[in-house]
């Protein structure tokens, strides 16, 4: 498999990796939360990385030269995972942010206090 799509969700409390195929299957899936790790611990730097080094073990195994990076969501983190793939040996296709943003539409649900 020469190319894949990883696809990064970050939510409030974890953040989701899960990396495609070109044909859109599922090839493996990650999470910060896998590593009994609980509440906002989850979104620290030190597990990212962790979880990160996973996904690009499984590229490496798959032999995946090239990626295709979509992010959703809102961490301060975004820009330090894509320095840590500028700096692996994967080239980066594309980088997509496809995070929601309201046009002031409807009204947004009560914020859970955590």
């Amino acid at each position: 498999m020469k190319s894949a799509a990883l696809k990064i969700l970050f939510t409030s409390t974890n953040i989701l990796c899960t990396l495609v195929n070109t044909k859109g299957k599922v090839v493996f899936w990650t999470s910060a939360g896998i590593r009994k790790v609980k509440g906002t611990k989850k979104i620290t730097l030190i597990s990212i990385n962790i979880m990160l080094k996973e996904v690009v073990q499984k590229l490496n195994e798959m032999n995946c030269q090239f990626l295709y990076l979509e992010i959703r969501g809102f961490n301060k983190n975004k820009k330090t995972i894509i320095k840590f793939f500028k700096n692996s040996l994967i080239n980066i296709i594309l980088i997509c942010d496809k995070t929601a943003l309201p046009h002031n539409g409807c009204k947004r649900k009560k914020v859970r206090r955590i």
